[in-house]
């Protein structure tokens, strides 16, 4: 089941913060965790980005063959586990 999500992606050679919309696959998700480095530098950043004070954000690990690949995205932990369990509920 595939999950909408906000990630927070750092331009070229640590350039301006930008939102991208992207769609993760659940079953590949292998860890969600509070990212407190991203909520100290980014939460100067949201207003920049549109988001509001006090916005959280998150480091999921994805399984991608043999590889992982880490992903910030809006929203805290719990927030995201919540998204996603909502989405596997309804599959079955």
């Amino acid at each position: 089941m595939l999950v909408k999500m906000m990630e927070v992606r750092r331009g070229i050679r640590g350039g301006t913060v930008v939102l991208n919309e992207i769609y993760i696959n659940s079953s590949h998700i292998v860890s969600v965790t509070d990212d407190i480095q991203s909520n100290q530098h980014l939460v100067r950043e949201a207003g920049n980005i549109g988001l509001v004070d006090g916005t959280q954000f998150s480091k999921i690990v994805i399984l991608e063959g043999s590889t992982t690949r880490s992903i910030i995205v809006v929203g805290s932990s719990s927030e995201v586990y919540n998204k996603v369990r909502e989405r596997q509920i309804l599959r079955g």
